[in-house]
C-alpha cells in the first residue's frame, strides 16, 4: 500500500512539473471569423478572409508550431446545374516553413447528382510547422471544384500553439 501511495505521488510532482514547464514555454495565437463568406470560382485556392495571421522566428523556446483550423460549418451547393458534382478543398498554408512549404488539406463533398448536400459538414485539420528564422504567415484556403459553391456559416478559426521540439 506505501508503495502505491508513493508511486502516486511521485507520478503526481512529476506531471505537475512537466504541466508547469509546458505552460510557461507556450505562446498562443489565434484568428477567427463569424463572417458567411462563400467561395465558387475554380480558380485555384484564395485565402479565406478573417483566417490568418503571423508567427515569429524560431527562438530558443519555440522552433515548432500546432496549427489548427476549424471550420465547422460548411455548405455545398449548385444553384445553376443539376447533377453536378459537389466538392471542395479547405487547406492550411504556411508557405514559408523552414522545412519548405507546408500545406495540409482536406476535402467535402459527399453529393455527385443533387444541388446541395444536406445540413452542414465540418472540417478540422491539424498540422505541425517547425518556425524559420524569420516571421511566416499562417493562412486558411479554399477551393471549390468549379461545379459549386462552399460557403462558411457563423463561426470559423485558426490557432497556433508554439512549442519546443
Amino acid at each position: 500500500m506505501k508503495t502505491n501511495v508513493v508511486a502516486r505521488l511521485s507520478l503526481a510532482v512529476s506531471l505537475a512539473a512537466a504541466s508547469t514547464a509546458s505552460l510557461r514555454a507556450a505562446e498562443f495565437f489565434y484568428a477567427q471569423t463569424t463572417a458567411t463568406q462563400s467561395y465558387s470560382t475554380f480558380v485555384g485556392p484564395i485565402p479565406i478572409g478573417g483566417l490568418a495571421f503571423v508567427v515569429p522566428p524560431a527562438s530558443k523556446d519555440f522552433n515548432a508550431a500546432v496549427i489548427t483550423l476549424n471550420l465547422p460549418n460548411l455548405t455545398l451547393s449548385d444553384p445553376t446545374t443539376t447533377g453536378a458534382i459537389l466538392g471542395a478543398t479547405l487547406q492550411l498554408v504556411a508557405p514559408f516553413s523552414s522545412a519548405g512549404p507546408v500545406v495540409a488539406t482536406a476535402t467535402i463533398g459527399g453529393c455527385d447528382k443533387c444541388t446541395s448536400v444536406p445540413g452542414t459538414q465540418g472540417v478540422t485539420i491539424v498540422a505541425k510547422i517547425p518556425l524559420s528564422t524569420v516571421s511566416e504567415p499562417v493562412e486558411a484556403e479554399w477551393e471549390s471544384n468549379g461545379n459549386c459553391t462552399v460557403t462558411t456559416q457563423s463561426f470559423a478559426s485558426i490557432s497556433a500553439i508554439l512549442v519546443k521540439e
